[in-house]
């Protein structure tokens, strides 16, 4: 990063001001996404923030450090946690504790900024963050041993004949459930297809539903994405009501098919109870999957993808389907990954929509209703 902004970011945390002009300690970056960022000092930074929200200079400090006071206690405490799950007495290397930071601060980043002020307000933290869960084990692994050295698992087996060996067996019960899920989405593309040539299904009528008639007069002038397809028959395969069942009529149908196998049925049935979300990609384990963090109820999970794992990177915000499948979890149809800053002045219209709709029962038709909505609003 420094080295694109030779002569501005100096060394001891200084910087050149683009603002002031002055030589004062750093205190960001303005329009980081731009192609030219500006650097601003800590001096300028709080001014700008005092006229946003229309405080004293003071103020606006003294909340500053009220953010970093609670940002800190985040930090320490689960990277205490951490250290402790690895059964070490010292804190880990600096490239290692860095890997753990980026995880942490982007578990901190899922909470919105309404929260973060409640927490603000709080003077003791801890029976506030200890309960929020952290899956360590996969970072545990950040360093693989070799294969004849002792497992970090504490079995005392050599690593060859312990969790090596649970890893090849994950990655070839994982890869059966993806083909079982590849015939789900294939009887089910067939049963559209069935289903529009009787007349059951409209599909023109589908289309300006779930597209808008501006957007579909676009596509017909210029002509229908593949990735518009793709998430058209996403929606209209796990997220269409024919009229108000409780149901996806396409998940419906196939279950009455009665041309579903065991653990086919099992995978629609778990695609009928998780609609599309949004969640932040909180830690990537290359070449296997990555950690994901419901924005809405915090809760986090593990997604097997190795191609997810390789085309996105941790802190992005995706709007995707999770699906368990036997012990693990995988991604359902296509994505796209975005700065988690995209969510600015948009989450807060996102997480009112969603408890408004939620139920007792604890199923958001609305998610599942709407969930197109969403991805074109993210």
């Amino acid at each position: 990063m420094k080295k694109n902004f030779t002569g501005e970011m100096l060394d001891d945390g200084q910087c050149i001001c683009g603002i002031c002009g002055g030589k004062n300690k750093m205190g960001g970056l303005l329009n980081p996404m731009s192609p030219k960022p500006t650097v601003a000092c800590y001096h300028c930074m709080i001014k700008m923030s005092a006229e946003a929200q229309g405080i004293t200079v003071a103020e606006a400090e003294r909340r500053k450090n009220e953010t970093m006071r609670v940002t800190h206690f985040f930090i320490k405490l689960k990277m205490d946690e951490y250290v402790a799950a690895t059964g070490r007495d010292e804190y880990p290397s600096l490239e290692e504790a860095n890997q753990v930071l980026s995880y942490i601060m982007n578990v901190w980043n899922t909470f919105s900024p309404d929260e973060k002020k409640a927490f603000e307000k709080e003077a003791d933290l801890a029976h506030l963050f200890q309960p929020v869960a952290m899956n360590w084990q996969y970072l545990l692994a950040i360093s693989k041993p070799r294969r004849n050295e002792l497992c970090p698992c504490g079995s005392g087996k050599k690593y060859k004949a312990c969790c090596v060996a649970k890893e090849e067996n994950e990655k070839a019960e994982v890869e059966k459930y993806k083909r079982i899920d590849t015939w789900v989405i294939r009887k089910a593309m067939n049963l559209i297809a069935e289903l529009t040539e009787n007349k059951t299904l409209n599909f023109g009528k589908l289309l300006e539903f779930y597209f808008g008639a501006r957007r579909l007069a676009d596509a017909r002038k210029y002509g229908m994405t593949q990735q518009d397809m793709e998430e058209f028959n996403e929606w209209l395969m796990n997220d269409y009501y024919l009229n108000d069942e409780q149901t996806p009529f396409i998940l419906e149908e196939l279950l009455a098919s009665g041309q579903l196998s065991d653990h086919e049925e099992k995978l629609v049935t778990a695609r009928i109870d998780a609609p599309k979300s949004v969640y932040m990609i909180t830690f990537i384990k290359k070449g296997t999957g990555a950690l994901l963090r419901n924005v809405f109820d915090k809760k986090e999970v593990f997604v097997h993808d190795i191609g997810f794992s390789q085309s996105t990177r941790d802190g992005m915000t995706v709007f995707v389907r999770i699906i368990p499948a036997g012990d693990y979890h995988l991604l359902s149809g296509g994505h796209m990954a975005y700065p988690a800053n995209i969510l600015d002045g948009k989450l807060k219209t996102i997480i009112k929509a969603y408890k408004k709709s939620r139920r007792k029962d604890n199923i958001n038709k609305f998610l599942r209703k709407n969930g197109h909505i969403f991805g074109k609003l993210i």
